[in-house]
């Protein structure tokens, strides 16, 4: 239920066609939905901690909501593989505390 929060928060970067749309979730954890708008090219889409509100010198798991698996943990950042046109990366983002 909390991601539907995101549709009415702000829209965190709006770049070359790149949008990052994000929202907490009840467990301090972050939704965050990279979409890549472009229609003919595949993009890397870079999402930076202090676009969600969070330090910088903070490491984070990023979870891949739709592939329902870790992705890793990031240190600052987290940069996505190449989305295709019009497609999404749905991301699960929780500071390690």
């Amino acid at each position: 239920g909390s991601v539907r929060n995101i549709e009415n928060g702000p829209c965190l970067t709006v770049q070359q066609k790149i949008e990052i749309w994000a929202g907490p979730l009840a467990d301090q954890s972050q939704a965050v939905l990279l979409l890549n708008r472009n229609s003919t090219n595949s993009e890397v889409i870079t999402v930076k901690w202090t676009d969600l509100g969070w330090p910088t010198n903070q490491w984070a798991l990023v979870r891949d909501l739709w592939a329902q698996r870790d992705i890793g943990t990031f240190y600052g950042s987290y940069t996505s593989p190449n989305i295709e046109s019009h497609a999404v990366q749905m991301l699960k983002i929780t500071l390690n505390h």
